[in-house]
């Protein structure tokens, strides 16, 4: 399983996202290999890159744990 956690530089909300994904991981997933990984978005060409839909962002397995996330690519 992977876990991507993507934000923009001085996300108020980052560390925030960072420890309550890693505190779901332990709780719901012990002994299952987990990848987490953290990605800084600094610009507008990485946020299209990456289909960035704002900070913070979370993905499980590609797709964003939020079924209401917006459509759209920004830094906010």
């Amino acid at each position: 399983m992977k876990i991507e956690i993507l934000m923009s530089p001085g996300c108020g909300n980052g560390a925030k996202t960072q420890a309550l994904v890693a505190d779901v991981v332990r709780e719901t997933a012990p002994g299952v290999e987990v990848e987490v990984e953290t990605t800084l978005v600094v610009t507008l060409e990485d946020a299209e890159r990456l289909g960035f839909l704002g900070s913070p962002s979370v993905r499980l397995n590609g797709q964003d744990i939020d079924p209401q996330a917006p459509g759209g690519v920004g830094l906010g």
